[in-house]
Formats: C-alpha cells, structure tokens, sequence
C-alpha cells in the first residue's frame, strides 16, 4: 500500500511582488485529474516566470485554485491543495480546468460549473485540459463551438455532448474565448502558446531546453494520425488486427498470420478491413508502416537506412520508392523540407 502525497503550493517565496507579471493563469483541477497536464503547464510557466532558475513569478503569475481548499488527488495518488478559493483569486487572464478519468466527469462539482460560467460570461478565457473539455460542455459553453478531444474520449464525448464541433487530430482549438486542449504534453505547447502573446516568443519557449524538450508544436499539428480513428473501429477484429499491425510495424508480419491469431480466415479479414477501412489489411499496414517512418523522420535524427528498417522495409531503396509515391516527397526532401521550417528558412 502507498500512502498518497499531499502537495501545497505555497506562494510566499514565488511572488515578486516588485513588479506585476504581464499574464496571470487560475488553475483548478478535478478529482483524478493527469499530472502531467497540471506540471506540464506550470513548468512551463515557471521557466518563462523567472531568470536563472529562481522560480519567482515575475513575468508570469499563477495560482491553484478551487471551492475551497480541499486536496485534490490526481490519478496518480498525488493530491495537490488549493493555495486559494474562487473567490480570493486575483486578477486573471486564463481559468484553466484540467478534467480528470471519465468515470468522474459526471460528478463535477456545481461550483466550478457555475464558477466557470461566471468566469467565461464576465469576460475571461477558459481553457480545458485532457478531460475539461467535458466539464466545459457540461457548462454549457462549449455550444455552437469548436473544441478538441483526445482520440481515446471522443466517443465517450460525442454520446453525451451535442451541438459541439469535434476534433480530435489538433494539438489545441481556440473558438473565441474557449480553449480546448487534449492534454499530455500538449499543455506544454498550449502554454508556450499563450505565454507568447504576452511575453514574446523567446521567453515563452524558454523552458523547452531547460524540460529537454525538442521543439514548440503549433495547435494544427496533428495529435493523432489519419489511420488511428480506425483504432477505435466498432468492429473489434479491425481494433486486434491493427494492434497486431502497430506492435510487429517492423517485422514481417503476414496477413495470414493476423487472421489465424483473430480466428479467421484471410479472405474474411480482406472482407471486414474492405468495410470498415475501404483497404486491404496489406495496404493499411503498408501505410502504417509509412506513418511510423515519417514520424522518425520528423522526429529522428536515424539514418534513412535505420528508419526503413525500424519501418519494416526490406532495403532503404524499396522505403524511398514506397514514401515517395505516397507522400509526393523523397524522404530525404521531406527530411530537408521539415529542417529548413524549424530554421524559419
């Protein structure tokens, strides 16, 4: 057994009460909510707040705040305790409300539902993160709006929220004064984001070198491939084949081999992936074979040679023939063209 953490942020030391930072941010979290959205985030504050790693809140401010000040417990087991109540926040620029597992969506509190209403319809910005993109469309915000959704919850979303334009393949999705972010290190990204509009893009991104991060990713950078919808497929023989498919990326794994392990025959399985994907199980794996490789491309710096390997191609020759036909590039230009955009060239 483990006994959970309580963690109280305490203000006294951080503030630098010498000059008012340019952008405040109001936190507050649900029960179950990530950790890494909340440090992630906050982090990233943190660096951009301060000089030489002293942590005070100079260029930016922060606070956590809730009903009251009752710890929060994250999914991790680690509570985190309000330094102050809704009603004792000082000026803010951004609510931010980071949701937590689905199973506790449904139990938000009244409080932060009318407290995030108040905040929005008095003029302030709320962003959601992970899961607060549920609480925002529980308080009826979100109507007539667009907003991004995790893939793995879109689901779960689309059921119980209507009227709401959803994606799930950005990074962040403004609509007007709404923010909507899945999570994860996307919060990283979101706040760099905002922190530049205030502070200029050389101390929002101040932080990445320090949490040993390799790039700022804009919010139309996708969170998800074009194939990772079919992940979720009702058909639950497509959802094993394409598991099957994504942990053998780089071995030889034959079609035939994936039907025998679901049970079916080959031409039942051509059958099922032809409906629900309009490919073959062969095509479809070819192109998740080609994801993968762009993927390291963009995020690698492996050689070709390794990349067709790790992609599961025969040769790097019979890679740059198959990634060029389908993504109209050579990926050695591909490679070239991402380089020259990271150097504003």
């Amino acid at each position: 057994m483990y006994s959970a953490m309580v963690t109280k942020f305490d203000t006294s030391e951080r503030v630098d009460t010498s000059q008012k930072p340019a952008v405040h941010f109001a936190i507050t979290m649900t029960p179950s909510f990530p950790i890494l959205a909340l440090s992630g985030f906050v982090d990233t504050l943190r660096h951009a707040a301060d000089d030489d790693n002293r942590s005070r809140q100079r260029f930016c401010g922060w606070n956590i705040c809730g009903a009251d000040r009752t710890p929060v417990t994250s999914s991790a087991g680690i509570s985190v305790t309000p330094e102050c109540s809704f009603m004792d926040l000082p000026e803010t620029n951004y609510l931010i409300v980071i949701g937590g597992l689905i199973p506790s969506i449904d139990d938000t509190s009244p409080k932060l539902l009318e407290f995030i209403r108040s905040y929005y319809y008095n003029g302030g910005t709320v962003v959601g993160l992970c899961t607060g993109s549920f609480i925002l469309a529980q308080a009826g915000l979100l109507n007539g709006h667009s907003a991004v959704v995790h893939h793995r919850h879109r689901r779960d979303f689309l059921l119980r929220y209507t009227g709401v334009q959803v994606t799930s393949r950005d990074i962040f999705v403004e609509s007007e004064r709404l923010i909507t972010c899945p999570g994860g290190t996307a919060s990283i990204d979101l706040a760099i984001t905002l922190l530049s509009r205030k502070l200029g893009q050389q101390r929002a991104r101040k932080g990445l070198v320090e949490m040993s991060i390799d790039r700022f990713r804009s919010g139309k950078e996708m969170a998800m491939t074009p194939l990772s919808k079919y992940e979720f497929a009702l058909d639950n023989r497509v959802r094993m084949a394409i598991q099957l498919m994504r942990e053998n990326l780089s071995d030889n794994l034959e079609i035939g081999v994936i039907a025998e392990s679901l049970g079916i025959s080959v031409s039942q399985l051509g059958r099922i992936f032809q409906n629900v994907t309009g490919q073959s199980p062969a095509r479809f794996r070819r192109q998740l074979q080609l994801e993968h490789a762009r993927w390291l491309l963009f995020n690698t710096t492996q050689s070709l040679t390794k990349i067709s390997m790790e992609a599961g191609f025969s040769d790097p020759s019979h890679f740059s023939r198959a990634f060029s036909e389908y993504y109209r590039m050579s990926p050695r230009k591909f490679r070239l063209k991402q380089l020259d955009r990271e150097h504003g060239t």
